[in-house]
């Protein structure tokens, strides 16, 4: 009798438990779009999942003109939290040939010694072995301080070559990073004041610190352009299209004097340095194509539901973009069950004693109202 209370507890649970799934909501003038969990990593145990990550540059990693090396074993895990770091060094590596272009090494005029190749800067690198093609891609970061550091979140898509940079950030900027985008034809073009031609990208104020802090970064990929995020608020959006597949990046690396994203580190910089991330999220959107004005979007609030273990979901919310004709509950068997609190950033219930039925969120958006399936208890 023990044996089959076990079993019939454990076939219920499984039940309840098959009925959980994350998903986006987002709330756009005209539609309600739903979105679908493609990646989500939260970096709990000691080892990168090496089925959806590498730990490195796919293509190699080595930079002959900074001296530079994306190493995998910079990029690590440990207590729940993805580490990636860099640091000085003096060494002299030996690397695979497909890895090293010689005409560009006897170009620079770089010294080897038996074949080796002189290092002084190591850096880190974790690349999603999926591609996307559009959707909403997301992390909760924290940034180091300190002059030279450059820690980013991107996308990336060669042939054409193609990336969205929803933050590139500077230890020395401790109130602003950089969010870009990059493609053939001139597509990241924008005018301004209506005549002058110039590229999108540019710095985002934030107005208060974010190096030392967790932040959270956003980007939506549309097929009409891309909106950025800061702290779930629209900070910048761009109209283009973007054609190709791109992979999930977040780096850390190091600038250069007088180079890109100038300048680099100083006396002052202290190594070795880390940039944690606490998860990235890629979430799907099959009817993407219904978000179809990039301008209406800067206004419109979204809702997550994530299933956390010990029987609670956890949505959180883009609190300050919801409106009074918005709303969220959900409802048991057709009936009004717990009303969702949009004025936090985040909500957790526990379903442990929740009784049998059919769970379901509801979401009103101005006339409309829509539902999604959450839970049904045995």
């Amino acid at each position: 009798m023990h044996h089959l209370f076990f079993l019939t507890t454990l076939f219920f649970s499984a039940l309840a438990v098959m009925a959980q799934d994350p998903f986006v909501v987002f709330l756009t003038p005209d539609k309600t779009v739903w979105g679908d969990i493609a990646l989500i990593d939260n970096f709990d145990g000691t080892h990168i999942n090496t089925d959806s990550w590498y730990n490195y540059y796919p293509w190699g990693g080595v930079s002959l003109e900074a001296k530079t090396y994306t190493d995998p074993t910079m990029c690590i895990q440990k207590d729940g939290q993805l580490v990636l770091m860099v640091d000085t060094v003096s060494q002299l590596r030996t690397f695979p040939e497909w890895m090293i272009d010689t005409a560009k090494l006897k170009k620079l005029g770089v010294g080897t010694l038996d074949g080796k190749i002189p290092i002084e800067r190591l850096t880190s690198a974790l690349w999603s072995k999926q591609a996307f093609k559009y959707g909403f891609f997301e992390c909760r970061c924290w940034l180091p301080e300190g002059q030279g550091y450059w820690p980013a979140f991107w996308m990336y898509g060669g042939l054409p070559n193609e990336e969205l940079d929803f933050i590139e950030a500077k230890g020395e900027q401790r109130k602003a990073y950089h969010v870009d985008v990059h493609c053939p034809n001139r597509c990241d073009r924008v005018r301004k004041w209506g005549v002058f031609d110039q590229p999108f990208g540019h710095w985002v104020k934030t107005g208060k610190e974010i190096n030392g802090k967790w932040i959270k970064i956003a980007g939506l990929w549309t097929p009409t352009g891309v909106v950025f995020y800061f702290n779930d608020e629209v900070v910048a959006y761009h109209e283009a299209s973007f054609v190709t597949e791109m992979n999930l990046i977040v780096n850390f690396s190091l600038a250069m004097n007088k180079g890109p994203f100038s300048p680099g580190p100083n006396r002052k910089t202290t190594f070795p340095q880390s940039f944690y991330v606490d998860y990235i999220r890629a979430w799907t959107i099959p009817n993407i194509h219904e978000m179809n004005s990039i301008n209406s979007l800067e206004k419109a609030p979204f809702l997550r539901c994530l299933p956390e273990l010990n029987n609670r979901f956890r949505f959180e919310f883009s609190r300050k973009l919801f409106n009074q004709s918005q709303r969220a509950w959900i409802e048991k068997d057709g009936n009004a069950f717990i009303e969702l609190d949009l004025s936090n950033d985040t909500q957790l219930l526990d379903y442990t004693f929740w009784s049998s039925g059919k769970y379901v969120l509801r979401i009103k958006n101005g006339e409309q109202v829509g539902e999604h399936p959450l839970i049904v208890i045995p």
